[in-house]
């Protein structure tokens, strides 16, 4: 059990190390005349069939699971601020706690 919360902290850190990079290289102002980028919702992520996770698929599984989340990101267009919190919307039983 402390594997899967090391490895869900280590998952945290390098979603929170990639928002932070990415928000360092883009521009945050919209000029006008340029259209702003909608971002996805929870509803949205939902609707792509994200794989829910319980902790109990070991090491690979959870690997597994960050991969596919990150595909589901990507296709919901999920904004990066949202990613930590939709995700663990997407925990459950063992993975929860």
């Amino acid at each position: 059990m402390d594997a899967i919360r090391q490895l869900i902290a280590n998952f945290t850190a390098a979603l929170e190390a990639q928002t932070a990079a990415i928000a360092s290289a883009s521009n945050p102002t919209n000029l006008i005349g340029t259209p702003a980028v909608k971002t996805g919702n929870y509803k949205e992520f939902i609707s792509c069939q994200p794989f829910y996770f319980n902790g109990t698929e070991g090491a690979i599984g959870l690997i597994r699971w960050f991969e596919q989340t990150e595909s589901v990101f990507s296709r919901s267009r999920c904004a990066e601020e949202n990613k930590v919190t939709f995700a663990t919307g997407i925990l459950t039983d063992d993975a929860l706690s």
